[in-house]
């Protein structure tokens, strides 16, 4: 068993350890002897950090439309929907001062919040600060389980970390061929490639493999069958 790191991984868990710490540290802050200064440090980590993923979430989402815009404009079928898609709505952007390394700042200040002598196990629990034991990850073993539902007749895929760093999706829209769909931080996505004409379907594939430091790892996810209509 290894004792895994209070900071996770993933952005995703990251994300929420920010906006945990920002909720809970202020009932500890007398006690453990966490400044204002601390506590305002922290915030504008959190707004910076939430607002860089929203944005590239966003910007993301609009690479992949015109990546399939693109395509149906470049190859078809002559029913697609060609029409541009709409520009990326980007969250606001912070207006405090921001400072670079956020987790070069909280990994130090929960290493000071452990040390402190008024620091106790349930206030750890309570901070979520206390690493899980878990055994550890068989990278070659990996295979990532996608799950499905759908916005707006498109597809929204589901699947969990796992302890890697993004996820590698590739999609068949009908062609017969599984091309690169997005590599994504998240734990969702939504495919908005042009769906079929109206009153017609398609048989939409996706399979998916765990990156690691950019590369792949593990293996291929079972192949993910999607009926769509227009």
């Amino acid at each position: 068993m290894t004792n895994n790191t209070a900071i996770p991984r993933d952005d995703a868990s990251k994300l929420a350890l920010l906006q945990h710490l920002d909720i809970n540290l202020p009932n500890y802050a007398v006690a453990l002897e966490i400044s204002s200064e601390d506590l305002a440090q922290l915030k504008i980590g959190l707004e910076a950090f939430d607002y860089c993923l929203k944005a590239q979430d966003a910007a993301n989402n609009y690479n992949n439309a015109l990546f399939a815009f693109k395509r149906a404009l470049r190859d078809g079928p002559k029913n697609a929907n060609v029409t541009p898609p709409p520009l990326p709505a980007f969250p606001a952007a912070p207006t405090t001062p921001l400072y670079a390394d956020i987790f070069g700042f909280i990994g130090p200040l929960i290493t000071r919040i452990k040390m402190h002598k008024n620091y106790t196990e349930t206030i750890g629990k309570a901070l979520n600060i206390i690493a899980t034991q878990s055994s550890a990850v068989d990278s070659t073993t990996l295979q990532p389980i996608l799950s499905i539902d759908f916005q707006g007749g498109h597809p929204v895929l589901h699947w969990k970390s796992n302890g890697t760093d993004t996820l590698e999706i590739e999609a068949d829209h009908g062609n017969g061929s599984f091309s690169l769909l997005t590599i994504q931080h998240a734990t969702n996505f939504q495919d908005n490639t042009p769906l079929p004409s109206s009153g017609t379907a398609a048989l939409w594939k996706y399979r998916a493999i765990y990156r690691i430091r950019d590369l792949q790892v593990g293996h291929w996810s079972q192949t993910l069958e999607v009926g769509v209509k227009g």
